[in-house]
């Protein structure tokens, strides 16, 4: 099964989105230091509680850019995290032989799905870090599956 896909058009509206939505979260705050100058604590404390959560969903739901090319051969997979901060580049390129097992975990809703996969490297079990799926579209993610099951029935026959 050959297997080649990337998200970049939906990674770049979901970035976009997910970026606007934490400038609206910060609007509260500078609204409320600037102007109205609460005295209720209550309130300052949950504006504050409402962008971390945003920022933190943000960063952990598993938000990337995943370029995909699969065969029987290989797997290549190369992503990044849309959180704007500290991106760094990743690539995972693993012959057939060597992947010990490829999964693909189911997240809540929109938050959390990725891929999860195991192989050998210089001998020993290795496992790498998961990528996240929740950028993908349910049809990419379903061929990911796919591709997953027939790896995991060739490694048992």
């Amino acid at each position: 099964m050959k297997l080649k896909f990337n998200n970049k058009e939906k990674a770049k509206r979901l970035s976009t989105v997910l970026r606007i939505i934490v400038m609206l979260a910060i609007v509260p705050i500078g609204v409320n230091y600037l102007w109205i100058e609460t005295t209720d604590k209550m309130m300052e404390m949950l504006i504050w509680l409402f962008l971390i959560v945003i920022v933190v969903l943000y960063y952990i739901g598993g938000f990337c850019y995943v370029e995909v090319e699969a065969s029987e051969r290989l797997l290549d997979v190369k992503y990044y995290n849309l959180f704007p901060f500290w991106r760094e580049y990743k690539r995972v390129v693993l012959p057939a032989e060597r992947i010990k097992y490829v999964k693909v975990r189911k997240g809540l809703g929109v938050f959390g799905s990725g891929l999860i996969i195991c192989g050998r490297v210089k001998g020993r079990i290795a496992m790498f870090p998961t990528i996240g799926l929740s950028a993908l579209s349910k049809k990419d993610i379903e061929l990911l599956q796919s591709y997953a099951k027939e790896i995991s029935t060739n490694k048992m026959s």
